[in-house]
């Protein structure tokens, strides 16, 4: 009662950001298995991602939160705003309570970089981060 299944992937794929790779695979019938060497490609439209958690602290129930928080570039002293995030939230527990963000990201490309090599992701960037909060709700806080 064994069938024969015939599988046959067709599997390409491209990049397409200023340099432009292109590869096709194919499988034969029955072949389950492949190792496959790309050939060396010039690295281009680098960045870096940066990831944050951060907890506010004590956040009374059911009243919302507004939480602000803007990314910087510091260079020679100077800073310049990269990128900002906002949130509300809130908490219905009968009491109050710290409240954790999760995965906020910034995508930070080479190119945006306050540096002179802009292409180089080997150059070392500093950042700083400010955060606020405050309650939105102009309800009496108990």
């Amino acid at each position: 009662m064994s069938k024969e299944i015939e599988t046959k992937i067709n599997t390409s794929f491209t990049v397409d950001v200023n340099d432009t790779a292109t590869h096709s695979i194919c499988y034969d019938r029955c072949e389950n298995n492949k190792n496959v060497v790309l050939d060396a490609q010039n690295l281009s439209s680098v960045g870096r991602f940066l990831t944050l958690n951060t907890t506010v602290k004590n956040v009374c129930p059911n009243k919302q939160i507004a939480i602000g928080i803007r990314l910087y570039e510091t260079t020679n002293g100077s800073k310049i705003i990269k990128g900002h995030k906002m949130f509300a939230i809130q908490h219905a527990e009968n009491h109050c309570q710290d409240i954790t963000l999760s995965n906020i990201h910034f995508v930070l490309p080479e190119e945006i970089a306050e540096t002179c090599d802009k292409s180089n992701i080997c150059s070392r960037r500093t950042f700083d981060i400010e955060t606020t909060s405050h309650y939105i709700d102009l309800s009496s806080i108990e």
